[in-house]
């Protein structure tokens, strides 16, 4: 049997759970449910005849309500999913988890309890209800910074804030956003925020958590797993596509093989194109102005420019195996979408159709896709809905490329440069070799030694300066702190 019990968030006063009320309601303070502790046994004295084997055993104490007592925990762990940014695949356990969590619980606590501070025990006993099996997670930075504080009262019993997740709550609660609580059975609870948007619409994200029974008085169920949202806008049941297969045919992996290659154009860099081209299976990401070129290729970044004397001349700066790699790119034109959370149709006008985003911060994206194959076309944010876009970005899958000869040398024999570092950052000397492989007409000139602290010298006593050696030979850098 399923029970719904709704947070419903009036103004702002008190967050009350309520089952099945209006939104006129009171809200009712909620305590943490606790369990009798069980009689003490002792043993029995002699003669004393043992009970009769016709008395009834006592039964076990019913377990609380699941909705009622595990409302404090689906609440914080949501609002830690909802808020915190934190990777996919993070669960519970982790320990910047376990403390943006208990903020988050000790918010609701204050706030339905109607007090300032809690227990610090019973911060400790929520961490362990969600995952913790080790001692209290506590950043001793958060109190340096402000967003716990501890205090001892005059019985000894130490209290814990959180001021930074009380305001928090206050300025979301009620106000953007409401939170719906259902328990399905003795197991399951799910969770959903519902995000209220200036411009009338609506987006949830449902979060399903799983309880055990605990044994514990205060927490007398224990999370044991938790079911994200799928990611992704709510659609305007006016598009005839959702979510995931819009942003299947952005995939970039899709779209370059559909295409030889993306130029995108930004009207805040009018002399800059950004190109995406599959060049045989490689990835290649370019910034291109005239006459220079930065970019990633084959595990390296990469600048293309005149040198002194006036040759075009490819220079990397350092190696990476993700430069340029298929997997760091993949999400790049899906990333355009990202921050919307209601996607609406405005209109299709000839082969495109045009899309309204609504985003966490109320600003306004407008979308231009293909009307046969979903690729975005455009897109332009409104920092203000009501002035111009702040920045347009266009796409546009060109067939004739831009003149990659330079790039041919990654197909021939390649040359070896070998490097020596030594640095002495914390007492040193420190001492590493590596060789990387490279054209025989690019230059390896590493970042390190143009930017950073260490200086590049051409013999190992460093006395002779960096030059390039020139074209088709191998050679040795030594790059160290210790001098320059």
């Amino acid at each position: 049997m399923k029970k719904t019990v709704t947070l419903l968030l009036a103004a702002a006063l008190l967050l009350g759970l309520l089952s099945g009320c209006a939104a006129s309601a009171a809200p009712t303070a909620v305590e943490t449910p606790t369990a009798s502790a069980p009689a003490e046994t002792k043993p029995l004295a002699a003669g004393t005849p043992a009970p009769s084997a016709a008395e009834p055993a006592a039964e076990p104490a019913a377990l609380p309500d699941l909705a009622e007592a595990a409302a404090g925990q689906a609440f914080a762990v949501a609002m830690a999913y909802y808020n915190g940014g934190f990777p996919e695949g993070t669960m519970p356990e982790d320990p910047a988890f376990l403390l943006d969590a208990t903020g988050w619980y000790a918010a609701w606590r204050c706030r339905t309890a109607d007090c300032d501070m809690i227990p610090i025990a019973e911060a400790e006993a929520f961490q362990r209800s969600i995952g913790n099996l080790g001692e209290f997670v506590f950043y001793p930075e958060y109190e340096d910074y402000g967003f716990a504080k501890r205090m001892k009262t005059a019985d000894g019993t130490v209290n814990i804030a959180f001021p930074t997740h009380t305001q928090r709550l206050d300025e979301l609660l009620g106000v953007t956003l409401e939170t719906r609580l259902e328990a399905d059975g003795n197991s399951a609870v799910s969770l959903t925020v519902i995000r209220h948007f200036d411009s009338g619409d609506t987006a949830e994200k449902r979060y399903r958590l799983l309880f055990r029974p605990s044994g514990e008085a205060g927490f007398p169920y224990r999370l044991t797993d938790v079911t994200l949202p799928t990611g992704g806008a709510k659609m305007d049941p006016a598009l005839d596509f959702d979510w995931e297969t819009l942003m299947a045919q952005n995939s970039l992996r899709f779209l370059l093989t559909q295409n030889k290659a993306i130029c995108i154009q930004n009207n805040y860099f009018e002399d800059m194109e950004n190109w995406l081209v599959n060049r045989e299976g490689d990835l290649c990401v370019m910034n291109i102005q005239p006459d220079y070129i930065s970019g990633q290729y084959r595990g390296c970044y990469f600048e293309y420019e005149k040198t002194a004397e006036g040759k075009m001349r490819a220079r990397v700066s350092g190696f990476d195996e993700s430069a340029g790699s298929w997997e760091r790119w993949e999400s790049s034109i899906q990333d355009y979408f990202s921050s919307a959370a209601v996607m609406n149709y405005i209109g299709t006008e000839g082969d495109v159709i045009h899309l309204r985003a609504v985003t966490e911060y109320d600003a306004r994206q407008d979308f231009d896709v293909d009307r046969g194959t979903l690729a975005l076309r455009r897109e332009a944010y409104y920092y203000d809905p009501a002035a111009e876009p702040g920045s347009v970005m266009t796409l546009s899958f060109p067939q004739k490329l831009p003149d990659l000869r330079f790039l041919d040398g990654w197909d021939k024999p390649l040359r070896r440069v070998h490097l020596v570092w030594e640095d002495f950052h914390d007492g040193g000397p420190h001492v590493w070799e590596e060789t990387v492989e490279l054209p025989g007409d690019w230059e390896y000139l590493p970042a390190e030694g143009r930017y950073g602290d260490y200086t590049i010298y051409m013999n190992a006593g460093y006395t002779q300066s960096y030059f390039y050696p020139g074209d088709n030979v191998d050679y040795t850098l030594y790059l160290t702190t210790a001098k320059g």
